[in-house]
Parts: structure tokens; sequence; C-alpha cells
């Protein structure tokens, strides 16, 4: 019969317990972990897999190459092709690369892989995922998907940039004209804008010197040159610059119809690849994943052909030695690691979720975090090419001859397009191609949020097509400020806030509540019974010890170093007041970690704070492998799974503290269950100060 009571085990807190009696012993477990317990030695037990989350319900991939596939698509996006090459033109080139390198191989890489297996073991996403394994850390899987939810609605905008690009090529073709940005259009271009095929002719009868010349001479022009295709993306484009006003965030204008119609595609082919979940989506990124890197490797050939292309090759690999005091230059790489890995962020362990139980995720993981880096630096090799060659014939620094920020990409990689043969061809197959790349990071990273969403409230899977719509919906009505005229000040606010200061922070709790909550005694046991793997020193050292520090270092030398938007905007961009709505970005996610630890702290039973926080911190007895057979297996593995919290077992005098990391061996057998012969017979010996050779406590 059970009958709840306190006790206090050797200074341990004093646990709420319950007793339940077993051939003539009597066992003592924790309120809140007691739902695995028999009543009876022989009791068999539960084979009703809803009863811990039913993964038959939630589906799994079609096999191992859509997984791959997927994590390919999802790591290797736009973040690659966009962001990585604008992060390194403004954070000086090869000075970058070294942070990011060392970044990755110490927090990108392993925190990967640990995201993938956990997200496998336990077949969850973020929320329900650190819910039940620690729930003091609750509020990680929260932020995660909030901050997914941030970087998914710009991360969209840009997606409609590419289809604008592709149907202004389409339309030329159809019209037997040039490449849209070949010309200096008088209906957008400025008496500064320039067609580099011109570049060696006069400017006219009248003023007889080569272009370059004249626009450096003349006083008449103010500002510096631009090339036709910067001068289409920022006046035509996004419109953030006409003839008549220079668009601000302070002064944002109206919405653009043509990138609102564009939008709309965006998030309607989204929808139609999501509203299935894994099973539409899977398929798909058979083709999506793939494609992308034909078109980028024509590309990098076609680039490192270019006249000066090799200054431009070298700016991105020689570091600039005092730029690696520049702290700003360590975050942008701690964002730009995580950004495109999308660590911290929930994709990945949505996509382990959808695994089978055994399968040895951890070589995946390494494959697809080195097809990571290498696409990022052909993308690289791509852009910079372009970027040396334009200094080349302007006879300019090649950290000046482009104006750094998100429209980097679309300015370089227009210009490396009308170098090759059949321009209008290449065209639109590299503007498909970035669609196609953003769209697989779109999947990962709204499919992500919507699995939490579901794991928590199962009923509705049943509608998963209306959740997707409503959520798509949602998601274009928060980015329509995105696609007015100063949007795309509005990107860089949520790329550096929401997307740059709060990933660091998510990572470095995610760090706390699995390697040092949870334990890292717990993880290794759990990855040796899923897929008998044991992590090396490396990654053990790199979770336990440096990531963290890593992370901590550069968040609080950033908040030394901060200096707000407005104090480094010359131009007047950014308001004052820009900061703090980025800040309220980064709150958003951020708030969520302390907000849940106080909640699941306040409701746990007990009478003290001690008590309180010790019992959160402990995983819950949902916890565990998603099948029952699973849960069965592990349990057979070890015993009592170290992970499922302290247990304790009594007499009526005596109260003995049983610890789940050293099962006991009974001639060969290893169980620690207790509703076990193995267990009951063990601490019956122990309690009547007997000692026998027969069981052996495994150390």
């Amino acid at each position: 019969m059970r009958s709840p009571r306190e006790v206090s085990v050797d200074g341990e807190p004093t646990l709420q317990i319950y007793t339940v009696t077993v051939d003539t012993e009597t066992i003592v477990g924790q309120d809140d972990h007691s739902a695995s317990l028999s009543e009876s030695a022989d009791a068999p037990p539960s084979s009703n897999a809803k009863e811990f989350h039913g993964k038959e319900e939630r589906g799994q991939w079609g096999n191992r190459a859509q997984f791959f596939l997927s994590c390919v698509g999802q790591s290797v996006g736009i973040g690659n092709v966009w962001r990585f090459p604008y992060l390194a033109y403004q954070n000086g080139g090869g000075a970058f690369l070294i942070p990011y390198f060392i970044i990755l191989f110490m927090v990108g890489k392993p925190l990967y892989c640990m995201e993938l297996a956990l997200g496998q073991y336990c077949s969850l996403g973020p929320w329900s995922l650190f819910k039940r394994m620690c729930p003091l850390g609750a509020g990680v899987g929260v932020a995660m998907c909030v901050t997914a939810t941030i970087v998914c609605i710009y991360y969209n905008v840009l997606m409609s940039y590419t289809v604008f690009y592709t149907a202004a090529v389409l339309k030329s073709i159809f019209m037997a004209e040039s490449l849209p940005w070949d010309v200096c259009d008088e209906a957008w271009a400025t008496e500064h804008c320039f067609v580099r095929s011109t570049l060696d002719l006069s400017l006219s009868e009248e003023v007889g010197v080569p272009v370059v010349r004249f626009f450096q001479q003349n006083d008449s022009f103010t500002g510096r040159m631009q090339p036709s295709p910067e001068q289409y993306f920022e006046r035509y484009v996004i419109q953030s610059s006409t003839k008549e006003m220079d668009y601000t965030l302070n002064e944002p204008g109206g919405v653009i119809w043509q990138l609102a119609l564009c939008l709309i595609f965006s998030w309607v082919v989204v929808f139609f690849c999501l509203y299935k979940g894994i099973q539409s989506s899977g398929k798909a990124v058979y083709f999506t994943s793939t494609f992308p890197f034909v078109i980028l490797l024509v590309l990098m050939v076609r680039g490192v052909l270019l006249d000066g292309a090799v200054e431009g090759i070298i700016f991105l690999f020689k570091p600039q030695w005092d730029r690696l005091l520049d702290v700003t230059v360590w975050r942008s790489a701690a964002a730009q690691v995580f950004f495109s890995l999308s660590v911290a962020q929930g994709p990945l362990i949505m996509f382990g979720s959808y695994n089978k139980f055994r399968m040895k995720v951890y070589k995946d993981a390494m494959i697809v975090c080195s097809l990571d880096t290498v696409t990022s630096i052909i993308a690289s090799v791509v852009i910079f090419s372009v970027l040396g060659n334009l200094a080349h014939q302007l006879d300019v620094p090649i950290s000046s001859v482009a104006k750094g920020g998100p429209g980097l990409a679309f300015i370089a990689y227009p210009e490396a397009l009308s170098k090759l043969p059949i321009p209008h061809l290449w065209a639109v197959l590299f503007f498909f191609m970035l669609f196609l790349l953003g769209l697989d990071s779109e999947f990962g990273l709204l499919e992500g949020s919507l699995t939490a969403l579901h794991d928590e409230y199962p009923s509705l899977r049943s509608k998963k097509a209306l959740v997707t719509g409503i959520a798509c919906s949602i998601c274009f009505l928060l980015a329509l400020p995105c696609v007015t005229h100063g949007g795309l000040y509005v990107i860089d606010l949520m790329d550096t806030y929401g997307g740059g200061f709060a990933i660091i922070l998510i990572a470095f709790f995610e760090i706390l509540a699995v390697f040092w909550a949870y334990g890292m005694k717990r993880l290794q046991h759990n990855l040796d019974f899923m897929m008998k793997y044991k992590p090396s020193i490396y990654f053990r050292s790199c979770w336990v010890v440096i990531a963290p520090l890593i992370l901590l270092f550069i968040f609080i030398y950033t908040m030394a170093d901060y200096k707000p938007f407005a104090t480094n905007d010359p131009d007047g961009k950014y308001p004052k007041w820009a900061d703090g709505v980025g800040w309220l970005l980064a709150l958003a996610s951020i708030a969520q970690i302390p907000l849940w630890a106080v909640y699941n702290l306040v409701k746990q039973p007990g009478p003290t704070w001690r008590q309180k926080l010790w019992q959160a911190s402990q995983p819950t007895t949902e916890w565990g492998p998603s099948a029952q057979e699973d849960r069965d297996a592990e349990l057979s593995f070890y015993g009592m799974p170290i992970h499922y919290g302290r247990q304790s077992i009594t007499t009526e005098n005596d109260v003995m503290e049983m610890d789940v990391g050293k099962p006991y061996r009974q001639n060969g057998a290893v169980d620690l269950r207790p509703e076990s012969r193995i267990f009951s017979e063990a601490y019956s010996y122990r309690l009547s100060g007997l000692d026998n050779p027969a069981f052996t406590q495994i150390n």
C-alpha cells in the first residue's frame, strides 16, 4: 500500500516519499518520479507507448537520406551564401575566419552533435525535451522556439528578394533586354551610377575623361560611385533610396507592394511544403539540398578567373591582426556559427526527434558541419573574387569598393552573373538556387517551432494543416515592416539582436541545463545505450568546460564594449530608439529562461527552497526513450537508468539512500528497477546488515 510521508537522507533535501511493498521489503521514491514504479515485483512494465508521448503519432523520416539532406539543407542555406560573406567583408576578411573556426570547432560542432543526439534519444521537440530532462531549464526550449520564429520571419523576406530578382530576369528574357541591373535606368539611377562594362569609355565627348577619374576629380559629384547592381538593389528592389528621399528606420515609408507579393508567394510555398510535416518536406529536400552546390561551383570557377580576383581572395584569407582584438568580430563569428548550423534554435533537435532510435547520428553530424563550412568558403570566394575584380577596375582598396551589410550578396552575385556566358540563364538558376537554400532553412526553423507545439499539445497534430496555415499567416503579417522602404534596416536590427545576442546566451544556458544540471555522465550513458557511442575527450571537454567559457567570455566582453546602433551610424539611418526595440526582440527569447525556471521552481512540492531547487533540476519520469520497448531495453541495459532521478528504500526503522549511478549485478545480470527481485533482495541483505557476495555494486 502507498502512504506518503517525508524523510531526510544523509543531508539530502527532505523528500516527499511514498512506500510500496515489494516481497518483504519497502521501497521509497520521490513522489514526482514515481509513475514508473510497479506495486508488484513480477508486474510487467506498461506496453502503452502513448504513455510516453506516442512516437507512432509523430512519424519518422522515410529513410536516412531524408534526414541527412534535411540537415544539409538546414545548415547549408542563405546564411552561407548571404550572411557569411558580408560578415567576413565587414569584419576584416581573414580576421573574421580565425574566431569563426575556433568557435566552430570548440562550440558549434560539439553542440550540433549533442542536439541531434538528444532529439533522437527522446523523440521530442526542444520545448518538451528541456521540460522533461531538466524542468529548471524548460525556458531554454521555449527560447529556442521564439528565436527560431524571429529568424523565420525575416529569413523569408530574403527569400522574397530572390523571387523578385527571378521575376525581373524572366521579364528581361521575355522583353529581349539585357539583365535589369546591367544598365543605369533613368527610372531609378542617379548620376553616381555606372556600368562596369563601360568603365574604359569616356563619360562624354566634352568631358573626355575616363568615368572613374571623372567621378573622383569632379566636385559636382558628392558621395561615392555606385555600380549599377548596387543602385538597382537599393533604389529599385528594396527602394531604400529614391530621387525624392533616403528612407531610414525613423521614416520607413510604406509597404512596397511588389515585395509584399513576393513575400506572399514565399509563404505559400513554405505552407505547401510543410502542411503535412516531415512527410512533405522530407521529399522536397532531395532536390532543394543538392542543386545549389552545382550553381555555386560554376560561379566560383568563373569568379576566380576574373582580373583582380586573386587580390579579393587574399583579402578573404589574410588576417588583419588588430581586428582580432575587436569583440564585435568574435560576436559576429559566434552568431554566424549558430545562425548557419542552426544550433540553439531548435531545428536540430526536431530533425533528430524523427530519427530511428538506434541511428548513429554523430557520423551525419560531422559530415554536415564540414559541408556547411565548405559551402561558406565557396560562397565567400565567389563574393571576394567579384570584389577584387571591381577594386581592380576602379583602382580602389577592396575594403572600400562596396557598401557592406546585408545587401552585399545581392550586389556582388549579380556582378558575377553578368560575366557568365548566357547570363540570363545563369541568373535564373542562381536566384532559384537562393530560393531553394532559403526554403530548406525555413523548413527547419518553422517546423522546429511547430513540432514543439505539437509535442506539448498532441491534439493539434490532427490539425497540422490548419496550425501551419495560421503560423504562416501570422509570420507574414509580422514580416510586413521588413518590406517597407526602410525594411532592410529592420532586418539588420532583427538579425543583430534577435539572431545574434539572444542565440549566444541561449546556447550558454543550454550547456548549463544539459551538462551541468542533467549531467555529463547521464548523457554518456544515454549515448552509449542508444548508439554504442562514447564521446571522446574532445567532445567532453568542449561540452563541459571550453564551450561555456567561450560563450560567457564573448557575451560579457560584448556587453562591456556595447555600442548602440545610433553611435556607429553617421548616416542617421538608425534612431536612438532602435536599440530599445532590438533589446525587446532579444528579451522576447532570453526572458523565457528565467521566467520558466521560476515557474517550475515554485510549483515543485516541498517545504524548503533547497528541496524545490533540487527537484526542479532532476529529470521527470516522462523523460527517456519514446517507445516502451526502448525504455524496457534501457532498464535491462543499466538496471534503473541513471537519468530517472534519485530513489531511496526504507523499512519501518531505517532509511537508506540508493545511488542510481551504481546498479547491482547478481550472477552476471544487472537490474536496479524498484520492482525487480535483484533490487529487492540486494537491499534486503543491506538492511539486515548482511553481506552477500552474489550482489556486487558496479562502480
